[in-house]
């Protein structure tokens, strides 16, 4: 048979396994939810990088031709005038224009996918501050409750139950130092000024004065 103290141990340490998997579960629930978000962002970026990329050798190789082409093309474009074929001329310099605006495309299709590089990341950001908002939410709903239950259920209660078995008991005295219950069990129920407990609730509950 389980004694009282045996249960009382393993109630309180199953406490403890909530409040560890809770938190876990929150951390989890945010990023798993932030990564699914920006999942598609991330693809978009990655492919968007690759073609800037593909663009930018493209362009140095169309470059480097450029000037050899426009050569090219003014020689072929003067024979077949001098030739009298105005129309195969005018041919040769419209493809000549052609290739120099292919140029001017590819750094206009650069400068588009920078723009939309900065616009994922704005995006991404505005992805964080809305799950984060909802997210917090949670965090406190899961908060809440814990903290009714140590304060006002656990210390409150404990502490009036310590009042209460007292009376009951008629163990209280004329003077403190007889009474059943003295403040020391009342203050030794938490961590002391020392602990990262006591901090840690300082740093909380000192931040509304």
């Amino acid at each position: 048979m389980r004694t009282q103290d045996s249960i009382t141990t393993q109630m309180a340490e199953h406490i403890g396994q909530i409040i560890d998997e809770t938190f876990a579960a929150l951390i989890e629930s945010r990023d798993s939810q932030y990564a699914a978000a920006i999942a598609p962002l991330d693809a978009e970026g990655e492919n968007l990088g690759k073609e800037y990329a593909a663009i930018g050798e493209a362009a140095r190789n169309l470059a480097e031709l450029l000037p050899a082409k426009a050569r090219v093309a003014q020689a072929e474009h003067d024979s077949l005038l001098l030739a009298g074929d105005r129309e195969g001329a005018a041919v040769k310099l419209a493809e000549q224009k052609e290739a120099e605006h292919a140029a001017e495309a590819m750094r206009a299709r650069q400068r588009e996918i920078s723009n939309r590089i900065g616009g994922i990341s704005e995006e991404k950001k505005e992805q964080a501050r809305r799950i984060f908002a909802d997210w917090y939410l949670d965090c406190q709903r899961a908060v809440r409750p814990l903290e009714h239950g140590l304060f006002v259920v656990m210390l409150d209660g404990l502490q009036k139950s310590f009042f209460d078995f007292q009376a009951m008991t008629n163990t209280a005295a004329d003077g403190v130092l007889n009474s059943l219950v003295k403040q020391f069990h009342i203050s030794g129920l938490t961590a002391d000024e020392r602990s990262a407990e006591w901090l840690t609730a300082c740093r909380y509950y000192g931040r509304r004065r």
